[in-house]
């Protein structure tokens, strides 16, 4: 009985052990999961379909009551929720995939809708529909998950109050414009400040579309004054409302808005500032490479402050061993001469870790995370693969590759493409153009022949555009010495 009992110990601590290594191995592979010491940094675990399931429950329950209990009321209901629901998944099942499986999105876009539809619900009971903040929660939308949601957002929204409002025509039509406005100018904030001019635009469109109905005979002087007065409200209290949820959603579900991506590209920024001092080669080696990946994001209509701010960040794992990069070498002395093959590679690869360590330490955000982890996806280190080969013929190229993973947004690539140019054309003696030209597209192809962008959705002809764009902007860069004779 005892060597069962000593067995089955055995058994246990062996299959305990075979898990603890299968968790170690499944971490690696996400370097990219958000650190949970911090309450504000953990991430959120509710399941997508319990958030719908929660959501539809909530608002059925809060139109049930607003309206009055009975069977009709009931059928009534569960007709509209059905028919919202519906819209929404048709409109985002294919096209919004990613942030459909983002437990954080999904619980955000159900909170956001939750508060909007109590807050209508207030302001009809309490104010004046008028001043039902349609147009600052599409906004919000718009900035943390996507332009289709938040004209999604706005399209449900509008139908929410006019049908808290006996389903009234002009209150849709001024809640749906005010929308509208906003949610298509919602590239062009980057600063909290430009919260101000987007409530002055969200006042001025409920102004005009109530102006229009007062003359249309929809209201008598009094009852137009009473709606021009909480449709010019509206923009202030949008304002406030955007000031009051738009940090505090940006910090608990990790979204990356253009606002936090100013804040991050501002150079008294700590990190920033210690890879100025600490490592000027990769510091001006960054910036360049960030004007590289703006100029190329913005000829594909990608989001070219990302690919800008991304570029900052991504080699900030050298901030642990600077002298190991060329970039950094002053005296001339390689300290890769005194190592082996396998240590050099070791060293380079562990920038990637040591970036996404540094980044979570100084609260960088996830999508900047993830083009750190991402920037030099499954590529081989061919210098030091050489080198091994040339201490005897077993090495293998595998053993010489980053531990990825691969990029997964066209921003991601686009950094992966700009750190590797610059770097490659810096080394250029003479820049020519022709010399230029072929260094880029000699790198693209290879990353592409490589299979590096097989998991981000970039096309061709998305590649095409990228490379031209950067031939012209690191000419631009080496303009002084470039010979067009």
């Amino acid at each position: 009985m005892d060597n069962l009992f000593e067995k089955l110990k055995n058994w246990i601590r062996a299959f305990l052990l075979r898990v603890a290594r299968k968790l170690r191995t499944d971490a690696r592979k996400d370097p990219v999961v958000r650190e949970s010491k911090s309450l504000f940094s953990r991430e959120i675990k509710i399941p997508v379909f319990a958030s719908l399931l929660f959501t539809v429950a909530a608002l059925y329950c809060m139109l049930v009551i607003a309206f009055g209990l009975g069977w009709n009321v009931m059928v009534a209901m569960a007709i509209f929720i059905t028919a919202i629901v519906s819209f929404f998944i048709a409109q985002t099942k294919n096209k919004e995939k990613v942030i459909l499986e983002d437990n954080d999105a999904v619980v955000l876009m159900c909170l956001l809708f939750i508060i909007a539809v109590l807050t209508f619900q207030i302001s009809r009971e309490y104010v004046s529909p008028f001043l039902s903040p349609v147009a600052a929660f599409s906004l919000m939308a718009a900035m943390l998950l996507s332009s289709r949601i938040g004209i999604l957002y706005t399209v449900s929204l509008s139908l929410f109050v006019a049908l808290l409002n006996d389903m009234q025509f002009d209150i849709f039509l001024v809640m749906l414009c005010g929308g509208v406005v906003i949610v298509t100018n919602v590239q062009s904030i980057c600063r909290r400040s430009d919260f101000i001019n987007t409530g002055v635009k969200i006042a001025i469109a409920n102004i005009a579309m109530t102006t229009m109905f007062y003359f249309l005979g929809s209201y008598g002087s009094s009852q137009f004054k009473y709606n021009l007065f909480y449709g010019a409200l509206n923009g202030a209290f949008a304002i406030v409302l955007m000031l009051v949820f738009m940090p505090l959603f940006e910090k608990v579900f990790s979204r990356t808005t253009n606002i936090k991506l100013i804040e991050l590209s501002d150079f008294n920024n700590l990190l920033l500032k210690r890879l100025m001092l600490e490592v000027p080669g990769t510091y001006h080696h960054s910036i360049m490479a960030a004007d590289i990946a703006e100029q190329a994001a913005n000829a594909i209509n990608e989001n070219s402050l990302l690919a800008r701010v991304g570029a900052y960040y991504h080699d900030i794992g050298k901030l642990r061993n600077p002298q190991y990069f060329m970039e950094n070498q002053i005296s001339g002395h390689n300290p890769h001469d005194d190592l082996t093959p396998e240590m050099s590679k070791l060293i380079l690869i562990s920038h990637v870790k040591d970036g996404i360590v540094l980044a979570r330490k100084y609260n960088v955000d996830n999508e900047i995370i993830n083009i750190i982890g991402q920037h030099h996806g499954t590529t081989s280190m061919h210098v030091f693969y050489h080198r091994a080969l040339e201490s005897g013929p077993n090495a293998n190229i595998e053993n010489f590759r980053y531990s990825g993973p691969k990029p997964a947004t066209k921003v991601a690539a686009i950094v992966m493409m700009a750190d590797s140019c610059e770097a490659a054309c810096r080394s250029i003696e003479d820049p020519t153009a022709l010399r230029i030209k072929d260094a880029v597209e000699k790198i693209i192809n290879n990353k592409f022949i490589d299979g590096q962008f097989s998991e981000c959705p970039i096309t061709l002809r998305d590649l095409e555009i990228i490379r031209d764009s950067m031939i012209s902007t690191i000419m631009g860069i080496y303009h002084a010495r470039i010979d067009y004779k």
